[in-house]
This record gives C-alpha cells, structure tokens and sequence, in this order.
C-alpha cells in the first residue's frame, strides 16, 4: 500500500498505523484522490455511504478496509 497509494498522494507514509492522515498533511482534495486511488489500484467500488474520512483516517483503517474488500 504504501508505494501504491502514499506515493502518489504526496504525503509521507505514518510512521505508525495510528497516525492520522491529517496530521501528515491530507486534505480534502487528498482525501478524494485517496478514494481513487484506491479504487483503480485495488479494483473496487467505495459505496457514498463509506465516504467518510473517519473510516480512513489512519493507513490502518485503510489496510482494513481494503483487506475486507479485496477478500
């Protein structure tokens, strides 16, 4: 995920998986790119009502919400 995802948003990957996005520099333009992103690279459908920020505002809300969809 990181090379797939973190390099494109222009963002350093977090340190931890408990670090919030916005603290590494996310913003709302980055947060859409983020749901592109992963739905081209991961070949998935992110439903509206799963647009919410809270639901990927750590890569590991994000690593858990594409291994649940990729499964």
């Amino acid at each position: 995920m990181r090379d797939e995802i973190f390099a494109e948003l222009d963002i350093e990957y977090p340190e931890g998986h408990d670090t919030r996005l916005l603290d590494q520099g996310i913003d709302s333009v980055g947060f859409i790119k983020l749901i592109v992103l992963m739905e081209s690279k991961f070949n998935i459908s992110i439903p509206d009502e799963d647009l919410l920020f809270e639901k990927f505002s750590t890569a590991g809300l994000i690593l858990n919400y594409l291994t649940v969809k990729t499964l």
